[in-house]
This record gives structure tokens, sequence and C-alpha cells, in this order.
């Protein structure tokens, strides 16, 4: 019967196919177009938004008691900030004033609101095949893109407290070498080690979660391999076991700022973090730190997102922090999650790829990772960064932390316990105090 229906009544199917296409939209231009929607959801006491923009421009999600910013180059976005109040609602909008979305900052994760999004601010799209010939798109707009602060606009007053201030920069301490840390006031920024030794430091940053630190640290455990780990200070107030594991192991511990705020969007230092502020920031962290370990934290820091510049890396070596960063094309990118999107790669793959620049390095290499992860177990590179080790030695690489790089760099090793003349004399290591 079925079959006799097929063969003997096309007209009747064509009308039916013709009917059914009225009651839908029209199709895009390009089928194969499949639109990235923006996205929120809760780390710890952090908000992450992902999502992609199709030009260099400032992002500002505001509400009631929010409204702050951050710079998005061209392509995927995630951006880590602390989270607004719960149930609040913010919008999400560009330097040039288009709403991308609106969400109720309820639960875990995404409740989005109609997001009334302008026409001209339509979801970024990503094309699984080939799409035909276009114009070339003009070039951004350099007055939206080179700009540190929210881009003036009309807009009800919001109140927003101030964050404290400090009303002067803090006092480097004189020890026995006179005058501050040696070498301070170069700003000197370690992204590799010497050129010709094979020499690598594996360093991992703790911001706001800890769900790889355990197999990464058994990893490094077992194969007796000392580094350097970056930490904020959420970090090690909310994981306080993780942090005396990583000290036990005798890893250095460096300094990642409390909070994990943008200092410098598109490299160029917002003015509202001043020299008072940033070093504040970072002496926030080492205090939680002394408070856990009754020590201060290793004499090298890694500015949150990279952002740092000449001003910034000085002010830090006033208080007695060299800056780490780390090495072109050595950024694992192992926080990217989701598959659709062009920075993530698998966690083979990552570990692949750092050791095929690897191979093409001539000289110390500084590799970016994280302790946290949100991908599943098996995905993630801490599965297989033990036999990434075993090759890497193999081949003749030996793993340093920071502060031999450092000194193989030919740079002043200082030590931590001269910065206790700056830390409040509550934070002791029985609890209290803070800044």
């Amino acid at each position: 019967m079925k079959t006799r229906l097929l063969l003997s009544s096309a007209p009747l199917v064509l009308f039916a196919l013709l009917a059914c296409g009225r009651n839908q939209a029209p199709a895009p231009a390009n089928a194969q177009a499949v639109a990235v929607p923006w996205s929120w959801h809760r780390m710890g006491d952090y908000l992450v938004i992902d999502g992609e923009v199709d030009h260099a421009t400032q992002l500002i999600l505001s509400g009631p008691s929010t409204r702050v910013s951050t710079a998005a180059d061209f392509g995927p976005v995630h951006w880590e900030l602390r989270s607004p109040v719960r149930g609040e609602s913010v919008t999400l909008e560009d330097a040039e004033g288009h709403v991308l979305a609106a969400w109720v900052l309820k639960g875990q994760g995404s409740e989005e609101l109609a997001a009334q999004a302008a026409p001209v601010a339509s979801p970024v799209v990503r094309r699984a095949t080939k799409a035909a010939p276009k114009a070339a798109p003009a070039p951004p707009r350099i007055a939206s893109v080179k700009r540190d602060l929210v881009p003036p606009k009309p807009r009800p007053p919001q109140p927003i407290p101030p964050p404290p201030i400090p009303s002067a920069p803090i006092q480097a301490p004189v020890h026995e070498a006179g005058g501050g840390w040696p070498g301070a006031g170069e700003a000197f920024n370690l992204t590799k080690g010497p050129a010709g030794q094979k020499v690598i430091l594996l360093s991992f940053d703790g911001g706001s979660s800890d769900e790889a630190a355990d197999e990464i640290l058994s990893t490094l455990e077992s194969r007796h391999l000392r580094t350097t780990v970056f930490l904020t200070g959420a970090f090690i107030e909310r994981f306080p076991e993780v942090v005396r594991r990583i000290v036990r192991d005798g890893h250095e511990v460096g300094d990642h700022t409390f909070d994990h705020p943008h200092f410098a969007p598109n490299y160029r230092r917002d003015p509202r973090w001043t020299e008072g502020r940033i070093q504040d920031e970072l002496l926030r962290a080492d205090e939680a730190f002394f408070r856990l370990t009754g020590r201060p934290m290793d004499p090298v820091w890694r500015s949150p997102y990279g952002e740092n510049t000449k001003e910034i890396r000085a002010w830090a070596e006033a208080i007695g922090f060299r800056h780490v960063g780390w090495s072109e094309g050595a950024d694992s990118l192992d926080w990217a999650t989701a598959k659709d999107r062009r920075l993530y790669r698998s966690g083979g793959a990552i570990l692949e790829k750092l050791h095929a620049r690897m191979e093409t390095e001539h000289g110390g290499l500084i590799v970016l990772m994280h302790l946290g992860s949100e991908r599943p177990e098996a995905d993630r590179p801490a599965a297989k960064l033990g036999a990434f080790i075993d090759q890497a030695r193999a081949e003749g690489w030996r793993f340093v932390t920071a502060s031999e790089m450092l000194r193989l760099m030919g740079q002043p090793a200082w030590s931590r316990d001269h910065r206790l003349a700056l830390l409040q004399p509550a934070a002791g290591p029985t609890g209290g105090g803070g800044r």
C-alpha cells in the first residue's frame, strides 16, 4: 500500500511538501551556517561567558549592580569574571551598543531572556562548508578597538561602589642588598629560556577550579618533577588541601593575583588599575598563601589572561615579583571545551602540538597549562601528561622551575622572605587578617 502511494501520488506528495513549507521560516541564505549562541555558567565564585565575535571589540556586562567590560579579539570568547549577584538580570553588549544576550543569573547556567539583539548584531556563524565569495568586510573601527574603558553612551546612572584604592604605592622593604630588590625596575618579562638549552618550564595556573589538580600532581610526583604553579587568592581559599599538597610536593608557588582581574585589555593598562591597586591584588593573594602555609609566595607572578605592560611589571617588581609569561605557541588552550570551537583540541592533540613546538624550539620553552578543567576526564591533557614528560626527557629536555629559568637567563634570584615586611601582621598562619 505504501509503495503504491509513493509511486502513484507524486502530485499529492509535492502538494504536501509545499503546504508544509508555508509554516516554516524561510531558509537562510547559507543553509550550512550554524549560529554560535552566547552562554554563561558558574565556576565556583566566577561567572564564565562563552561566545564569539566577528571583529575586535569591547564586551560590556551590565545590570543593576554590575558594570564590567573586557576586550575581545576576533573569534571565540572565554571571559571569566567575579560573579554578580545571584538572580540579577544582566545584558551583554558590544562596544557599538548592540545587545548580544540578556540573562537572569539564576542556577548554574544559561537561563536566557529574550536576547533582544539588534539586527546588525546577529550571532556569529560558523560555516560547515565553503561559503560563496562575498565582499571583503570593512576593517574594524579603530575607535572601538583602541580603548580601555567602555565607550561613552547615554545610560541611566547605576550605583557602583568603588573598590578600595590604596592612597599610595606600597614601599618595598630595604634589605641587605640595599634599596629594594636588585634589578627591580627592569620590568623583565620571562617568556622563554636561554638559546641552545633544552630546558622546559611546564607551568600550571590555578584560577577558580581544581578538577584536574590531583591527577596532574600525582603525575608530577610519580616522575619526581618539580615545577611552578601560579595560584590566585581565591583558589588558595577555596582549595586549601590542594595548595598544601602543592607545597608538600616541593613545587614553587607564584602569584596569580587574588581575583584574576583584567589589568590591561588590549595590552593597555586600564587606568582604574593604579600602582597601589595592582600591588594590593598581588599582596592579598600572598597573604592568603601565608595564612595557610606560614611562608610567602615565591618571587614570581603571572598576570591574569597574560595582560601586562612594562609599567605593571615594574610595579610588581617593586614588591618582589618577577613576571613569568609563556612562550609563543606554548599556550595549551586546555580550558577550551566546546568541540565546535576553533580553539578546541582534544587532550591528546594538545600534547602533540606542544611536542611539535618543542621540535622547532632552539631554546628554553615555557608552557602554560591549568589545574582546572571542565572537560571529561578522558579528554584532559592530564590523562597523557606522564607519557609527554617521559618522551620529552628521552629526547634530552630538562624540566625546571621558573626561578631556575630566571637564573639561567642571568636574572637575580630574589628571596621570598624579604616580602614578609609587606604582609599584614595579622595574616599569620593561624588565620585572620587580610588587607
